[in-house]
Order: C-alpha cells, then structure tokens, then sequence
C-alpha cells in the first residue's frame, strides 16, 4: 500500500501526538488494535505515528496510507498545510 512519510519538527509522545493530532486533522481514532491506533483522515487515508525505539531522540514521525497514490497525495498536502498552518509544525517528507 502506497505510504508517505512525515517527519515533523517536534518530539511528542504517541499518546500526545494522537490527541493533538485528532483535535488538529478533525480525525477519529482507530482503535482496533489497541497496540496501534492510527487515525482515519479524509478519503480513506490512514495516519500511524512512528514510535522511536528505546534510546533514540527522534522528532515525531507520521505515515499516511492509502491504496490510491493520488488521493494520498491530495490528503498529505492538507495534512501538511494543517500541521505548518495551524500548529507551527515543520514537516519535512524524505525522498
């Protein structure tokens, strides 16, 4: 499944980041499987937060999924502009 990573400015916890990120996107929780929740974003798009492991300091990291790479696209660029809009956030997306 298509996949774009996000790597934001800050250093959140999981728990922190779902709450702001909820409020932020307008976005539900998933909680199927309460070891991953993940948040469900316009069109279908999913959003998981990458949880560093043990040790490291790295900024939070977001993953958008979605099986139509077009629509993941559309989706990402609001969900951009929405962390750099209105939380401040800088986001940079590796190649």
């Amino acid at each position: 499944m298509p996949t774009t990573t996000l790597v934001t400015s800050v250093h959140l916890s999981k728990a922190e980041a779902l709450e702001i990120l909820s409020d932020a996107l307008s976005a539900s929780w998933v909680s199927d499987d309460p070891g991953e929740v993940t948040l469900a974003l316009h069109d279908g798009v999913m959003l998981s937060i990458e949880v560093p492991k043990f040790g490291e300091d790295l900024p939070l990291t977001l993953d958008c999924h979605h099986r139509d790479p077009e629509v993941l696209e559309q989706v990402v660029n609001q969900v951009v502009s929405t962390l750099t809009g209105t939380l401040g956030w800088t986001i940079h997306i590796p190649l």
